[in-house]
């Protein structure tokens, strides 16, 4: 019964220690000092510490602060001080770990530089950041361990002993435009010799990390022609631009090193060409109006024009994340899982941006086709849209068709205003170039009833059921083959209707619906904020309603998803991969195998092999072992016969020869007498024999009696 009690009382201490390390897990608390911390920024005005997010954007001026960083062992997201000083605070929450008193913070600090340098370096001590003090400027402190209500500086190498470096600052050095990469800081907490390794590499587990991103910062430069300045460049207004005929140059200086300018033209672009750093590269033929180019740090650049065109804006920025107005084109997708129609700059935010919005935050690759452009009107439209794209997402640029912005209010009005047959032409080889797996566009009966809307929407309709014929207009099939589109939807189309659910709040437009990003993308089409017109899901001219007008994969089954039945391109070029991968490893795993069967085959010929040779050696050995013992047995034959001779001759030398005896007479016998002494013989044993073997016979007969 003890040993049993005594059993039972090891299993609930037992029971006890686990329950108290799991309740340990739960509070934070490690009997091996702090398990956890994480970086909080201050706000004294609030009085609040603000935890870091994964990266922190700001920009970097020479002498200037980024940013100082609180390590606090705590999981809250914010902490009101409560009047209370960091030391106070810090306390609090560090010392609610066991051990404590035993840990300490160090930090790592990453980065790279243009003239090839690269730190990753641990302080641990007062000193250890001087050696990148150049580019980036750390002060530490110890709060922790100064008096309180007292002033104190930052910490030197000649501050030793128990030091608790508590918070650092990061301040930007003389040479922090030389800084090409994201500074990565990392507070580190230490409690033993084996957290810093011999190399001094933090080997320890308990980090919290804040990458710093360095904004661009708009630049202050002058832009001249010659001698003159060209004030109209740097007004930032669409409406205002300078005309350039071939040849003319356009010189843009700034102070300060320009990672890059950020040309708006204001006319279809023509090629042209930038010198800067001694070097020159030619540019627009992609055909952007709004273009950013990289001028790798130069304070000086030479942009010269081919043909005549215009310049709108011109803008500069520093090394840096560029803000987020800044448009960096890619150029048009070569296969589109959606692609819309839209008649006019802003039809595609009032009435597609919803499903703009959210497929392209879904990943279906988007792209966005134009009927109507604006070189022949009202231009500052083609700066709009572009704004107007972007601002919902996009980044692969819009392609426009070559037809200029009429109005009229019936369809038959709109067939004598546009080349119905050149546009259902045009209509049909971009479904062909863009392949899109499905289309989006206007409203049959025109939306409020726009003949340019009715216009498109037939021709689309004309061109859909036949962009798979080859027969059909050859000479886009010539250019990029034929395509039936699997999915075709209209805008307020009556027939298998479909309702995008625009309201719900997604991450990746940073918790924003895609009705409120349409609705803010429409605010970019400045010119067109006079009409009536509005961005909703709940009036007659809803972004949200579609009918479904053709398909090839089926009939939508009421989810209202317009990708319902489709695979997108990212998809197809995933399982593509997929299956190459597959048989990639399908063949190598045959080719091991192959290759093991042959080494199979190999060895077991090279053991059949070794076989031979050894059973032909162990019959050679035997054979040579026979051909050694007859020989050994040979020579002593001879040897014994050689012995035997010897033997004889010495005998024959000892005995001496006798003399010649007298012939003997030997008396001859007499045939005949001993033929008479045989046959004498025979007869005796006849007569033995047939007198006893009666006698015998009888004998036997009266020993079986008896």
């Amino acid at each position: 019964m003890k040993r049993i009690l005594g059993v039972i009382g090891s299993f609930s201490a037992l029971a006890v220690l686990l329950a108290v390390i799991a309740l340990a897990g739960v509070l934070g608390v490690s009997a091996e000092g702090v398990s956890d911390v994480f970086l909080f920024r201050y706000f004294s005005g609030d009085g609040i510490y603000s935890r870091f997010g994964d990266v922190y954007e700001s920009q970097w001026v020479k002498g200037k602060d980024i940013t100082t960083v609180y390590p606090i062992a705590s999981y809250a997201y914010e902490i009101d001080d409560n009047g209370r000083q960091y030391q106070d605070v810090w306390n609090e929450a560090w010392n609610a770990f066991s051990g404590s008193e035993n840990s300490r913070i160090c930090y790592r600090v990453e980065f790279g530089t243009s003239d090839g340098k690269s730190f990753d370096v641990l302080i641990v001590k007062p000193g250890d950041e001087l050696v990148y003090k150049e580019y980036l400027e750390n002060y530490l402190y110890d709060d922790i361990r100064v008096p309180k209500n007292t002033w104190y500086s930052h910490l030197t190498p000649e501050d030793t002993g128990d030091l608790i470096l508590s918070s650092m600052k990061i301040t930007a050095g003389s040479k922090v435009d030389y800084i090409n990469t994201d500074i990565k800081i990392t507070a580190c907490v230490y409690s033993g010799e084996g957290d810093i390794g011999d190399d001094g590499k933090y080997k320890g587990s308990v980090t919290s990390s804040v990458t710093l991103v360095r904004k661009a910062e708009p630049l202050s430069i002058s832009v001249k022609k010659g001698d003159n300045s060209l004030p109209t460049l740097l007004d930032k207004d669409y409406k205002t631009s300078e005309a350039f005929v071939s040849g003319d140059t356009v010189t843009v200086k700034s102070n300060s090193p320009m990672a890059g300018i950020y040309v708006i033209w204001d006319a279809p672009v023509k090629p042209w060409t930038i010198t800067f750093n001694g070097k020159e590269e030619e540019k627009g033929q992609n055909g952007f109006i709004h273009d950013y180019i990289e001028v790798d740090g130069a304070t000086e650049c030479v942009i010269k024009t081919t043909g005549w065109t215009k310049i709108s804006e011109i803008y500069a920025y520093s090394e840096g994340k560029l803000p987020s107005d800044v448009q960096v084109w890619d150029k048009p997708l070569e296969k589109a899982d959606l692609l819309v129609f839209s008649t006019h700059a802003d039809d595609e935010v009032l009435f597609f941006g919803g499903a703009i919005t959210l497929y392209n935050a879904l990943d279906y690759k988007t792209q966005v086709v134009y009927m109507c452009n604006y070189w022949n009107g009202s231009k500052v439209r083609e700066h709009e849209k572009l704004d107007g794209l972007w601002a919902m997402g996009l980044r692969n640029y819009p392609v426009n068709m070559e037809f200029d912005d009429y109005y009229s209010e019936t369809l038959a009005e709109a067939k004598k205003q546009y080349d119905f047959e050149k546009l259902t032409a045009s209509v049909a080889e971009n479904i062909r170039r863009f392949k899109p797996q499905v289309i989006v566009t206007h409203d049959i009966d025109g939306e409020y009833g726009h003949g340019g809307h009715m216009v498109l929407c037939a021709a689309l309709r004309e061109a859909v059921p036949k962009t798979g014929d080859e027969s059909f207009l050859p000479e886009s099939v010539q250019k990029y083959g034929a395509w039936d589109v699997p999915k075709t939807y209209l805008h307020l189309y009556g027939e298998n209707k479909l309702r995008l659910d625009l309201r719900q709040s997604m991450d990746v437009l940073n918790g924003k619906t895609p009705l409120e990003v349409e609705k803010n993308a429409y605010k970019k089409h400045v010119s067109q904020q006079w009409t009536w017109f509005y961005v909703d899901d709940e009036y007659y001219l809803s972004c949200a309603d579609f009918g479904l007008y053709r398909t090839t994969v089926g009939l939508d089954s009421g989810a209202n998803d317009m990708m319902e039945n489709i695979v997108s391109y990212a998809e197809q070029e995933r399982l593509a991969e997929e299956e190459r991968l597959r048989l990639e490893e399908e063949e190598r795993l045959r080719k091991e195998e192959e290759e093991r069967l042959k080494k199979e085959e190999e060895e077991r010929l090279k053991r059949e092999e070794e076989e031979r040779l050894k059973r032909e050696e162990e019959e050679r050995l035997r054979q040579e072992e026979e051909e050694r013992k007859r020989q050994e047995e040979e020579q002593r034959r001879l040897e014994e016969e050689e012995r035997l001779r010897r033997e004889e001759e010495e005998r024959s030398k000892t005995i001496p020869t006798p003399e010649p005896e007298e012939p003997v007479n030997t008396p001859k016998l007499d045939a005949g007498k001993i033929a008479g002494g045989v046959a004498l013989v025979l007869i005796a044993i006849l007569i033995c024999v047939f007198v006893m073997v009666p006698a015998a016979k009888k004998l036997i007969m009266r020993l079986r009696r008896k």
